[in-house]
């Protein structure tokens, strides 16, 4: 996906958008292990990365294309529930899953004391 399609779709996922949940930042391979988070629009079921916003404007222009190009690369995911959302970041990697996964329904349950 070209980062011009990629922002059409993202502004029309997160246009009057109220549950938007953006992860801490994470090291991946898709950006090139600049951090990065995972952020889900829950109403609409859609998920994408998204480069750490403070970090991306210290960066040379032809670097901060490449990170915002990757991540249009990646596109824009199904994510329903949690499960949906910790399986992008498996995919993503350890340090991904491991920094930013979020703990579902039934481990809540079960976390009661």
């Amino acid at each position: 996906m070209t980062r011009d399609d990629f922002q059409k779709k993202l502004e029309a996922i997160t246009k009057d958008a109220d549950d938007i949940y953006t992860s801490p930042d994470f090291q991946c391979d898709q950006t090139g292990g600049f951090p990065t988070s995972l952020c889900v629009c829950w109403e609409k079921g859609k998920a994408w990365l998204a480069p750490n916003d403070f970090m991306i404007t210290d960066l040379p222009d032809g670097q901060a294309k490449d990170i915002l190009d990757a991540c249009a690369e990646y596109g824009i995911r199904n994510c329903e529930d949690a499960e949906d959302f910790n399986n992008l970041l498996r995919g993503l990697g350890e340090d991904a899953f491991q920094t930013a996964y979020l703990p579902s329904e039934d481990e809540d349950e079960g976390m009661v004391m």
